[in-house]
């Protein structure tokens, strides 16, 4: 299965972090990070590739646009979509992970969120899994996730920030009767770390669990330092780029 990671000019200096931590803990995925102008300076591990979808002043903050011929030339039927800022911080339930990756392949489900945020608008589907209600918000969640293509394209619509991604293709959503499931229990299947809120990095003072995991994960605080000192070394690099 193809993890496709999307990222912007802003934050691509995050990728050699994402793909070490990646690696660390689920190792041997074919990784694609799909952005703009290649970022230099970093080292990519062999299972990792980068894919210019052009210049990023043509489509400025838009994000469905250079996306959408991408995703038409892919042959395969799923894939897992993600971004660069939400990092892996723990090992997969590998597991349970194959379980909601046969749900898919099989075409029994269209969507896999591969974590719990949505679960209080669940019902019991397999075991191991539920099934998101028809009306529950954020179906089309840019979290981790597992996607049928066809699926992932219905919403792929021309003109769409990654936020209006999720928040515009809400109300379509309710009414598409797709099937998506989330796993069952106290684990997520993907627990990601969310690097940046807003715009603003870890550590938030506002943020309401511990540097932007869900609330009951446990984070290697060696994970934690090596992803602050990426980013606090980007900002350093800007501060004296703009003296």
């Amino acid at each position: 299965m193809k993890i496709l990671v999307t990222t912007s000019n802003n934050y691509s200096f995050l990728l050699e972090t994402y793909a070490h931590l990646f690696n660390k803990y689920w190792a041997n995925q074919e990784i694609i990070f799909l952005g703009f102008n290649e970022p230099q300076n970093i080292s990519l591990p062999s299972n990792c590739s980068f894919h210019s979808l052009g210049k990023q002043e043509d489509f400025g903050t838009i994000w469905t646009d250079p996306l959408i011929p991408f995703i038409e030339s892919l042959e395969d039927e799923y894939f897992m979509v993600t971004v660069e800022d939400m990092m892996l911080v723990s090992p997969v339930n590998l597991e349970k992970m194959a379980l909601m990756e046969t749900e898919i392949k099989n075409g029994d489900a269209d969507k896999a969120v591969l974590d719990r945020h949505l679960n209080s608008s669940s019902l019991h589907y397999k075991p191991g899994l539920r099934k998101l209600g028809q009306y529950a918000e954020y179906r089309t969640t840019l979290h981790p996730s597992i996607w049928r293509k066809e699926y992932f394209q219905r919403y792929l619509k021309p003109g769409y920030t990654a936020w209006d991604f999720e928040l515009k293709n809400m109300g379509e959503s309710y009414t598409d009767r797709a099937t998506i499931i989330t796993p069952d229990g106290d684990e997520n299947v993907f627990e990601a770390l969310n690097v940046y809120r807003k715009g603003v990095p870890i550590p938030r003072m506002d943020c309401p669990s511990p540097y932007g995991c869900h609330e009951d994960a446990i984070a290697d605080m060696k994970d934690i330092e090596m992803i602050l000192s990426c980013v606090r070394e980007h900002e350093n690099e800007a501060s004296v780029n703009e003296l």
